[in-house]
């Protein structure tokens, strides 16, 4: 029932500052504007670069749980996430599996990947009764460069959200205004 909204667009970045900027907790309200803040609640490892050998736990690149709070328009309460993100440099592997054309010489050769998942229960649940949970059920987002563009960056984001404010009958509204406007957003940065 619930939307699972995908957007595919070019940004006037590369990856790897797109993958920075998605991580960096200071800089959320750059491109969500609905954001009152988010906080880096847990932080297991930290740089999108990170390798398993410099990694705490044998894996790569920046691992972390955020709780994030937003105030839509005409919605009384804040909204409350509370998310793992973790962000990693594409394998060559990946980015061939992504590729729709594994034999073109112009294929991208650099990219990173984005995900995040809710987190609940236990100390994860909200203190504050003033917050409405939301569940980011899960979030995706893939950052290649445009082939012989490496200041140039497709962006294909995938979303799947659960908010109890939201109607489901307007849900689908809401997730693809929410898309629409955090690529505008990126992009306003560039």
């Amino acid at each position: 029932e619930l939307p699972i909204i995908k957007t595919t667009s070019v940004i006037h970045k590369s990856p790897k500052y797109l993958a920075e900027l998605l991580m960096d907790s200071t800089k959320v309200k750059a491109y969500n504007k609905m954001s009152l803040g988010r906080d880096d609640v847990e932080v297991f490892q930290s740089g999108v670069d990170t390798t398993e050998e410099e990694g705490k736990f044998g894996n790569v690149g920046e691992s972390k749980i955020v709780r994030n709070l937003t105030r839509p328009p005409m919605i009384n309460s804040n909204l409350e996430f509370v998310t793992c993100m973790h962000a990693r440099k594409l394998s060559q592997q990946d980015l061939q599996t992504l590729s729709s054309n594994n034999s073109d010489p112009n294929q991208p050769t650099d990219g990173y990947i984005v995900v995040s998942r809710a987190v609940t229960g236990g100390q994860w649940n909200s203190d504050d009764s003033n917050n409405v949970r939301n569940e980011i059920i899960l979030g995706v987002n893939i950052l290649r460069q445009v082939p012989n563009e490496p200041d140039k960056t497709e962006l294909i984001a995938v979303t799947h959200v659960y908010s109890p404010m939201i109607p489901l009958m307007l849900a689908k509204n809401a997730g693809v205004k929410g898309a629409v406007d955090f690529v505008r957003d990126i992009r306003s940065l560039s």
